[in-house]
């Protein structure tokens, strides 16, 4: 079993769980490394878990896109109905809470599959760049769960459990191997709930907001997965 997927799955499940420390340190650049790591992970998504989801589409047919569709809207259904239902704002922000830190743990755990996925292959170099867009992507999904530690802060169990879903998901991926079809029906699930936690929560917002923060990390991303992969083929 390759050891580096949980060593660095164990280094993200430290950012977030000292990401309150993290918080004070870097309140002031919150919305800037929230925007440039969007940019690096959505380059992520489309770069290494599309091309895998397409191989689980070979494995299970359309169900991988109706699995797909149906984590999408999961997602967002439980977030309307919390706004639409809920009348007590207190108890509202406590569900929004909960349904957030379920996405976090959803988010953190198909990174662990896909750094497990990742070192399997040949290139090291290649494997460790993939690494980068993950540390900002889990730094940055850390701090905008700061907000919502007041409604946590009597159940440790919960902040420990977030923090080590990669560690979860690297021995999901190395050490249960599923079946075949029951794997890729599950990474289509969550492919589907993680484009919506992407798509919801990270992007930039704001029109006056932090768009070139983005940008900068969409680009840095692109120059860096195929500059490696020129350098490997030349």
């Amino acid at each position: 079993m390759n050891i580096i997927p949980l060593i660095l799955a164990a280094i993200l499940s430290l950012i977030h769980y000292f990401s309150e420390e993290i918080s004070e340190k870097v309140k002031n650049f919150h919305e800037e490394i929230i925007s440039f790591s969007a940019g690096l992970f959505i380059t992520l998504i489309f770069i290494f878990l599309m091309p895998e989801f397409f191989s689980g589409q070979e494995s299970i047919g359309e169900m991988a896109f109706l699995l797909m569709l149906s984590g999408f809207v999961f997602f967002h259904i439980a977030e309307k109905y919390v706004y639409q239902h809920v009348k007590n704002k207190n108890k509202m922000l406590k569900d929004l809470a909960e349904i957030h830190a379920l996405g976090f743990f959803v988010d953190h755990f198909v990174l662990g599959i896909t750094l497990a996925l990742v070192f399997q292959s040949s290139n090291i170099l290649f494997s460790f760049a993939v690494f980068v867009p993950m540390i900002l992507h889990t730094l940055a999904s850390s701090l905008s769960l700061t907000h919502i530690d007041k409604y946590f802060k009597k159940a440790p169990l919960l902040n420990i459990s977030l923090s080590i879903s990669p560690f979860l998901g690297v021995l999901f991926a190395t050490l249960i191997q599923p079946d075949k079809q029951i794997y890729y029906a599950i990474f289509s699930l969550v492919i589907g709930a993680l484009l919506y936690i992407s798509i919801r929560d990270m992007l930039p917002e704001k029109r006056e907001g932090k768009l070139v923060y983005f940008v900068l990390g969409f680009i840095l991303s692109i120059l860096m997965i195929y500059g490696i992969k020129y350098l490997i083929a030349f």
